[in-house]
């Protein structure tokens, strides 16, 4: 179970860490990534923004965090959750493997992506 723990534990704490670097690099400099799809295409991908959120709901700016991405604001609850189920029955069980319901929910996020995606676009 240790084993499975550190297999989980290392990746996000590296993630996060390169996260918080970002915020703090950002904070003192001003400096944030550009969408490469928004600069070489000219269209918005379905997280564009998404920067822009996170900085917002580190200031406790929530109106303006849903302003910068809407549907990602609302889907991320929803993701965090299904991610500390699945890695807390990987730990406790070793069961790896998605669930039916885990594969639905993720299908069903990715299609509320690309709707999101083209709608932002077409409006």
């Amino acid at each position: 179970m240790a084993e499975r723990f550190r297999r989980i534990a290392v990746p996000t704490a590296v993630v996060l860490a390169i996260g918080l670097a970002y915020l703090l690099i950002h904070e003192l400099t001003g400096f944030a990534l550009f969408c490469p799809i928004r600069r070489f295409l000219g269209i918005s991908c379905p997280g564009c923004g998404v920067s822009r959120m996170f900085f917002h709901l580190y200031r406790l700016e929530i109106a303006e965090a849903f302003a910068s991405n809407c549907v990602v604001f609302c889907l991320l609850p929803i993701a965090l959750a299904d991610g500390v189920f699945h890695a807390y029955r990987y730990i406790r069980y070793g069961n790896g493997k998605f669930c039916r319901a885990e594969k639905v929910c993720l299908w069903v996020i990715v299609g509320i992506l690309v709707v999101f995606g083209v709608v932002r676009n077409l409006v």
